[in-house]
């Protein structure tokens, strides 16, 4: 049976969040959080990846608290500490004890927190471009950061913005198509998503500074970046690394933010390779 968005979709109680996530496959539980801007979601970023993970791992894509077809809630505290709590009473619902997890950017983030808090739920911890780390290069804010920034800004989001914002994160502008475009901006233009967004405005919204904790993460990471990364360079990859005593680092050439999206299938075998393999 192919997987589509619509035959993979489920949703979860996670405390007092109701989280919407796609599903498929059998064995080592692998969550996949994606990263959080205009027009993210959960099957948007990870959704060309299913069927390949789905052959190895159970394989749980979430739509973020805040995002897709998951519950909008007020976040007053930490957005990564709030993200964790919700993802650790979504697998206990689920009646999940361990699992891998892979993120995207702050999905990432969402992931090292749950690695730093519940180190006893995470198997092994695979984090792609997560923003938690100063950049030694990059002037910041960065150009894909201004893109996100003002995304609802002066005269608000359009589906120019979305394509202008696809094309810093991507380093092969022509597979940057209509539908993409059309996709994301579609998304990011939701009502109920707008009132909430916590990526795309000027003003700031707390986060907890990780990059401070990362020498006390124990858990098992592969970390990937993309090395024309114009959101996050890969700079910070290499911050991770010095701090991290069970990392590594892979970085992809030709290769912008959304690494399992460009690289598919080279992120893929990383994924399974890398929590497979006997460390």
């Amino acid at each position: 049976m192919q997987l589509s968005a619509e035959s993979t979709s489920r949703f979860v109680q996670a405390g007092d969040v109701r989280i919407h996530y796609h599903e498929a496959g059998e064995g080592p539980v692998l969550l996949a959080i994606h990263g959080g801007a205009p027009g993210a979601y959960g099957w948007g970023n990870f959704g060309q990846n299913l069927a390949a993970l789905s052959q190895h791992f159970r394989v749980v894509i979430v739509d973020l608290p805040g995002y897709g077809k998951s519950d909008k809630p007020a976040i007053a505290t930490g957005r990564y500490g709030f993200y964790a709590d919700v993802f650790e009473n979504m697998l206990t619902a689920l009646g999940i004890d361990r699992c891998h997890i892979v993120g995207l950017a702050t999905g990432g983030a969402a992931g090292l927190m749950m690695a730093l808090r519940r180190p006893e739920l995470i198997e092994r911890l695979i984090v792609v471009a997560p923003p938690v780390g100063p950049s030694l290069f990059a002037a910041a804010p960065t150009e894909g950061a201004k893109h996100i920034m003002g995304y609802y800004g002066g005269t608000g989001p359009s589906r120019e913005k979305m394509q202008r914002y696809l094309e810093t994160i991507i380093f092969d502008k022509s597979r940057i198509t209509d539908e993409l475009i059309d996709d994301r901006h579609r998304v990011s233009i939701d009502p109920d998503f707008m009132a909430t967004a916590h990526e795309g405005h000027a003003r700031s919204t707390p986060v907890e500074p990780i990059w401070q904790r990362l020498s006390e993460v124990e858990t098992e990471t592969l970390i990937i970046w993309g090395r024309e990364n114009r959101v996050i360079g890969f700079d910070v990859g290499l911050f991770m690394l010095a701090q991290m005593k069970r990392a590594q680092l892979n970085v992809y050439g030709r290769t912008g933010l959304w690494a399992p999206w460009e690289q598919t299938a080279r992120f893929n075998r990383d994924v399974i390779g890398f929590l497979s393999a006997d460390i």
